[in-house]
């Protein structure tokens, strides 16, 4: 598509956004840090967590220094927590094998924990006028739109076309690499939208591209990118303790991997799989499910718990409903393995905690008694 990157940097100058604190930044852990949280989070949401995340761990060095608790005590509450644990592990390896600097070619970068092609790439171009195309999902609904390419982006081969076509659209100008990235950005977040493109505007269809898609010329912009047909999401259920013991709480820390990974949370039981929302209150816990975990002396005091209403909690690809066993106990009539400690109401607040854990202790003005 002939002036393609010419187009995309002289509307950026008018149009593109402005203000956001990683923007004109060269500083790679910067670029770094923000390109890893706004992955699968909205914009709205990084700008304050992302201001407060430097201001506790203003360089790589701080970072690899800190304890992964307190990097996940910071996360809390932004998802994708492998996210958080891939940053400290990047970091750590920054620091040591390359004396804090960041490498300078994206496949140097790619190699490191938690950054991909996409990523690697935009640090590269943001602060080393590195050549190289990004390709995150704003870009590849742009690629794929004005050059019509309507299979599935996922497929190996549509997506290789995608990464040739991106890099053959690059400004010849290597200077222009960070306005021009930041550009393509900002084009598919704001114009070349999921829903709602601007050219599908009917008082006043726009695009500096109008003329030359390919998808608004064969009237199939929405079928692009192709849609593939979701998996219905797996309901489970479970049930969480809340012991409390005067000023102290059971708190059980996640394992690395897998869902919450490194937080801690609530002892809980396993998930189990029901088939509709309307058997959550059909299943029934004892203190055995939560064993190995945690077992009681005076197994009567769980019984006599309160029990709370279930909550919902939606994740990618699963919903939880998980209800509330409120038991008030003697540290000493409960026996509990090494991933579970007690936690002093007032240090609640430096512990990583999922965001309905979170929200649960809220609620009982837990996290306010400091």
């Amino acid at each position: 598509m002939k002036d393609f990157a010419k187009k995309l940097i002289d509307w950026h100058q008018h149009y593109g956004r402005k203000g956001l604190p990683w923007q004109g930044v060269r500083d790679p852990y910067k670029v770094w840090l923000s390109e890893i949280m706004l992955q699968q989070t909205q914009v709205v949401t990084v700008i304050d967590r992302y201001q407060t995340f430097l201001e506790k761990f203003p360089n790589v060095q701080a970072l690899a220094q800190a304890p992964l608790d307190e990097v996940m005590a910071l996360w809390a509450g932004l998802g994708y927590y492998t996210r958080a644990r891939n940053l400290h592990a990047c970091a750590k390896i920054i620091v040591a094998q390359y004396a804090g600097q960041f490498p300078k070619l994206p496949e140097q970068l790619n190699e490191l924990p938690g950054i991909g092609k996409s990523t690697a790439r935009a640090i590269t171009a943001f602060c080393f006028n590195y050549p190289a195309s990004i390709l995150d999902a704003n870009v590849q609904r742009l690629i794929a739109r004005t050059h019509g390419i309507q299979g599935s982006l996922k497929s190996r081969v549509e997506n290789q076309k995608l990464w040739d076509l991106a890099d053959q659209l690059l400004p010849k100008d290597a200077q222009s690499m960070p306005t021009y990235t930041q550009a393509l950005m900002d084009f598919g977040a704001t114009v070349c939208k999921p829903t709602s493109p601007s050219c599908h505007n009917k008082l006043s269809p726009s695009c500096i591209y109008l003329a030359d898609c390919l998808a608004f010329k064969d009237q199939v912009v929405m079928q692009i990118p192709l849609k593939i047909k979701k998996v219905p999401s797996k309901i489970v259920v479970s049930e969480m303790l809340l012991m409390i013991d005067h000023s102290e709480i059971l708190l059980e820390k996640r394992p690395l991997s897998g869902i919450w990974g490194g937080l801690w949370t609530l002892p809980e039981t396993q998930w189990v799989e029901i088939k509709s929302e309307e058997e959550v209150s059909q299943v029934e816990f004892q203190i055995e499910k939560f064993q190995p975990l945690i077992s009681l002396v005076n197994p009567s005091k769980y019984r006599q718990g309160k029990i709370l209403a279930p909550l919902k909690h939606v994740f990618t690809h699963r919903t939880l409903y998980f209800s509330t066993r409120i038991v008030k106990v003697l540290k000493s009539e409960v026996k509990c393995n090494d991933s579970c400690q007690w936690i002093k109401l007032s240090d609640l607040p430096n512990f990583g905690l999922p965001t309905p854990v979170k929200k649960l202790l809220e609620d009982f003005q837990l996290l306010k008694r400091v």
